[in-house]
């Protein structure tokens, strides 16, 4: 005998005797016809089905514990993990790739000069020698390294490279900290070029100017201030030297100064025996007891030696003895 008030045809949507209750379960939940009572699909729950899993389960009766990973969510019905801004792969494990940041890793870095972006905020980390939000603009005047944080040690207007510090000299300077002037006759940039003074002039170390001594002039100081045979503050002494032995008289002292072969103070003496050349300055190269030409150093043998290599070592016979000096 079949009972009329049995609710086994009820619609899915309704439940109880002669299936007059209408079902309050929702997001596509089935109710039981009999009691009412809702059947959930996967990913809710609650008495009506009304609220998805807590966060970090998902699944039939939100019974699946998640395994997403770095505060990524799943999805609730079906566990797929949803990856928090900087991540990306199957659980999330792995950070945006390089040169990509933020949400589903689809942001591009803005980063120049090899800065490095956050993988979340796509902020730079800046390599050394550079600044800015983008790393765009290289270290300010005076600083140089990580964060611009080093102070450059250059000296003398010297200027230090924005990644390494090293310092580029200023004109006239040298040493690892531009702290060293250019040697004596040389200057400029590197301390390259080879100072062109004369008559015993100083050039500056910075752009080769010649700073002369008194009595002379020119841009090299190759000039005598006074006239030729005149010397003093107003040029109004003449030069004492033997004037065809004499190279030059020095403009402020009018001390003397010697061709080669001629000493003295007024150069009116050959060079002493055993010396010759300028000033008469430079010792004789000979052997056994010779003396030199004052005037070119060549060897003048004593009897019994001959010139051998210029120095009169090689002893000689009557026959063979040059009446000269070789």
């Amino acid at each position: 005998m079949v009972c009329a008030s049995c609710p086994a045809g009820c619609q899915s949507d309704h439940w109880g005797a002669h299936c007059s209750n209408r079902c309050q379960c929702q997001n596509g939940a089935l109710c039981n016809p009999i009691t009412g009572a809702c059947v959930c699909t996967d990913g809710y729950q609650g008495w009506r089905c009304e609220e998805q899993c807590d966060p970090g389960h998902y699944g039939k009766a939100c019974q699946q514990t998640c395994q997403c990973l770095n505060g990524a969510t799943c999805h609730h019905q079906t566990g797929e993990c949803l990856c928090a801004p900087g991540y990306t792969g199957v659980y999330c494990g792995e950070r945006c790739p390089p040169g990509t940041h933020g949400k589903q890793c689809e942001h591009r870095c803005p980063c120049q000069n090899g800065g490095v972006c956050h993988h979340v905020t796509g902020e730079c980390s800046c390599p050394p020698g550079w600044t800015g939000p983008v790393c765009a603009q290289p270290c300010p005047f005076g600083k140089y390294g990580i964060n611009c944080s080093q102070e450059c040690p250059c000296r003398n207007s010297g200027l230090c490279d924005h990644i390494s510090g090293q310092c580029q000299c200023a004109a006239g300077y040298m040493g690892e900290r531009c702290q060293e002037e250019c040697p004596i006759g040389t200057y400029g940039p590197q301390c390259a070029q080879k100072c062109d003074c004369q008559n015993g002039a100083t050039c500056y170390h910075v752009n080769g100017a010649c700073v002369c001594d008194t009595g002379f002039k020119g841009p090299n100081c190759q000039d005598r201030f006074c006239p030729s045979g005149l010397y003093g503050l107003i040029c109004d002494k003449y030069c004492p030297c033997n004037a065809s032995n004499t190279l030059s008289c020095h403009p402020l002292s009018g001390e003397c100064t010697c061709a080669p072969g001629w000493a003295g103070l007024y150069c009116n003496d050959t060079c002493p025996s055993g010396y010759y050349g300028d000033s008469c300055s430079q010792p004789c190269d000979c052997a056994n007891r010779a003396d030199c030409d004052s005037f070119t150093g060549v060897c003048i043998c004593a009897p019994g030696f001959m010139v051998s290599f210029t120095t009169c070592s090689r002893v000689c016979w009557a026959h063979d003895c040059p009446l000269l000096p070789w």
